[in-house]
């Protein structure tokens, strides 16, 4: 009986102590979160500049340069949590060549992007950005600042990144809009927090452009989420073009377009639909989706990618006001090489 009391002892010893532990982990993370304000000026350095008419704009999701072909994620379904120093090595120089093809582009919206973090080799790919891109102004929001301990036996660890909002163009503002809506307490001490950049842009004819580079909520347990997000951005959208300025919202809103029609894209991809779209009666009159329907932009990453067996779809695009006419739209088709999102380019005219 003795020893049955001393067994019992022990185990509760061990309950506390792992109580304990939770406790005194959940605590410091509660106590150092990342709690950005609502609205943040980001730092512009120089005069404002006057864009043309005509314009060239590219979205891309560079998923941190640990997301290429060869890669899966443990966050979706896969086993890996980081790639080796060969591999990101690789994504990182395809990615700068990637970028360096995209020289037309007046503005490159890229998403995912680390400034010091486990999961890239705490490089500072934001600095390395700036570094070889130097005819590009750079307005850089941070949305994960974070310690992830999952999985356990390899945590994902220390996590700096955020979206970042290249431009040939010096902006007149560059700001960050904190999305209203998030995870509740204790999964938001883990995940992103969630925001959009907007940078202004002086016109020609007095009027304001304003490019905004979103990054919407991802995972099915998310559509909530999004819906409220996607009711702050038309808010924006709407009163900047109730002002008569142009608006272009652009980057990866982890939900198809609600007129995206999977049996246009092409027999290479193995394509499927996220569920729900974005609403009918998102856009305001007037308004368009700009998208190549021929191809997709995102693949699963539950395995690493395969042509025709790994599913993919398409949830990064542009949106346009109705003062901005389409020229052309198209995807550049990567193979998902150096990330696991294709980038998006199109050219448009200011009215």
């Amino acid at each position: 009986m003795r020893a049955v009391v001393r067994i019992f002892r022990v185990l509760l010893m061990i309950v506390a102590i792992l109580l304990l532990s939770v406790g005194s982990f959940l605590a410091y993370q509660t106590l150092t979160d990342y709690r950005p304000l609502p609205v943040e000026i980001i730092r512009v350095h120089g005069q404002a500049q006057v864009v043309p008419d005509t314009l060239i704009c590219t979205t891309y999701n560079i998923g941190y340069c640990g997301l290429g072909a060869d890669m899966d994620f443990f966050y979706e379904g896969g086993s890996m949590v980081k790639p080796d120093q060969a591999q990101f090595d690789k994504y990182l120089s395809g990615l700068l060549q990637r970028l360096s093809s995209f020289g037309e582009s007046d503005f490159i919206l890229l998403q995912e992007v680390d400034s010091l973090a486990k999961r890239s080799g705490f490089v500072n790919e934001y600095g390395i950005l700036r570094e070889k891109l130097p005819d590009y102004q750079s307005s850089f929001g941070m949305n994960y600042k974070a310690w992830v301990p999952m999985p356990l036996k390899s945590p994902m660890g220390k996590v700096r990144a955020g979206i970042l909002t290249l431009s040939k163009y010096t902006p007149a503002e560059a700001v960050r809009h904190a999305f209203e809506s998030g995870y509740s307490w204790p999964m938001s001490l883990f995940m992103l927090k969630r925001c959009f950049v907007a940078t202004r842009y002086k016109t020609k004819n007095g009027k304001d452009l304003l490019i905004l580079n979103i990054h919407n909520s991802a995972f099915s347990d998310a559509a909530e989420i999004r819906q409220k997000e996607l009711a702050q951005l038309k808010k924006v959208m709407l009163d900047e073009t109730g002002k008569g300025n142009y608006v272009i919202v652009g980057g990866d809103w982890n939900q198809n377009p609600s007129v995206f029609d999977s049996t246009l894209v092409l027999d290479k991809y193995l394509v499927k639909t996220i569920n729900p779209p974005i609403p009918d009666d998102f856009l305001p009159s007037g308004w368009k989706y700009a998208f190549d329907p021929l191809h997709s932009t995102n693949r699963d990453v539950d395995v690493p990618y395969t042509e025709g067996k790994t599913k993919s779809t398409l949830i990064d695009f542009f949106v346009i006001s109705p003062n901005v006419k389409l020229e052309f739209v198209r995807t550049t088709p990567t193979g998902f090489m150096e990330s696991d999102h294709q980038p998006v380019t199109m050219k448009v005219v200011l009215n």
